[in-house]
């Protein structure tokens, strides 16, 4: 008896090809019909679900790689305590309220005390934005001001905090090249804060400069370029002293004055020394003015005797 081997069938083969296209497709659709697979785990908060973090995810991911098809890869999302985790892998900056861990994980503290706020929806969108960047550039190490910077475009952090922060460092000559802050984690609270403010402004004067769709194609060129600084020129044709100079005098410009109305303390002190200096000046006048009103008396008083001389 002849036996039929199933490759000798041209159409069986096909056959073969075509149900492997069509899993394919279907098992695309599931995965945006359900969503980024998604895990929590730890003390997860009432509002944080897992269909909020997958539209988040994808918002996101859409809006920095609009042209590439969405990773699907697993992520982890884990809520601890410091006091209720014995765990030593989630080692956060004493200001730090969350963490992104490689491409596929997401810490967040909720007993931490972070500068930025202490909404954790947003934190976790924060952390998020850093996955996602991830993701996506995997080619080029992507410095740290643009990852905040993006991160806190787009969790729609919004804070007047930074602007005092900024105004303070421009006016005792302390912003810090964008580049140190790649140590960010190193930092105290009231360092990290300028770091962070920094790298909010910096991206959003190039969003305001050259639109929002100037993040996804550094990105996108960075990845292909090897080199964020080469995705950089590329996409801007500037090279990064000149970036980083128009930047800075962004800064300047925008923020000098902020102190003068949003610092309380400065206001405070601006209106202390101004009455300092007008109760001096009235008190110099005053000494002035009777000074001469008793040279003047001792001129009359001269003058009188001498007549009564004659």
């Amino acid at each position: 008896m002849y036996h039929i081997k199933p490759h000798s069938i041209p159409h069986l083969q096909n056959f073969r090809l075509n149900t492997c296209f069509f899993l394919g497709i279907l098992l695309v659709a599931i995965c945006k019909a359900y969503g980024q697979p998604v895990s929590l785990q730890g003390f997860v908060p009432q509002k944080i679900t897992k269909a909020m973090i997958s539209h988040e995810y994808r918002r996101i991911y859409e809006q920095l790689a609009p042209h590439k098809h969405i990773d699907q890869h697993p992520l982890s999302v884990t809520f601890f305590t410091t006091r209720g985790t014995a765990r030593q892998d989630y080692a956060l900056p004493e200001w730090g309220g969350g963490g992104a861990i490689g491409r596929d994980s997401i810490v967040v503290a909720l007993d931490a005390e972070p500068f930025l706020y202490t909404d954790f929806a947003r934190i976790t969108v924060h952390e998020l934005v850093h996955i996602v960047i991830g993701r996506i550039c995997t080619t080029a190490a992507v410095p740290r001001w643009f990852h905040e910077g993006v991160a806190m475009a787009l969790s729609g952090d919004v804070t007047s905090a930074e602007h005092v922060a900024l105004s303070r460092a421009i006016f005792t000559g302390s912003l810090m090249p964008l580049a140190s802050i790649d140590s960010v984690n190193a930092f105290g609270r009231h360092r990290a804060r300028l770091a962070y403010a920094q790298s909010h402004q910096a991206v959003l004067f190039l969003v305001r400069s050259y639109g929002i769709e100037v993040l996804s194609e550094i990105l996108s060129r960075s990845a292909q370029q090897g080199s964020f600084w080469g995705g950089m020129r590329e996409t801007l044709q500037l090279s990064e002293r000149e970036i980083e100079g128009m930047i800075r005098s962004y800064l300047i410009r925008k923020f000098r004055l902020v102190f003068f109305f949003a610092d309380t303390y400065l206001l405070w002190l601006g209106i202390v020394l101004l009455f300092a200096v007008g109760y001096t000046v009235t008190a110099i006048r005053n000494r002035r003015r009777a000074a001469a009103m008793a040279d003047e008396e001792e001129r009359e008083t001269a003058a009188s005797a001498g007549q009564a001389g004659q």
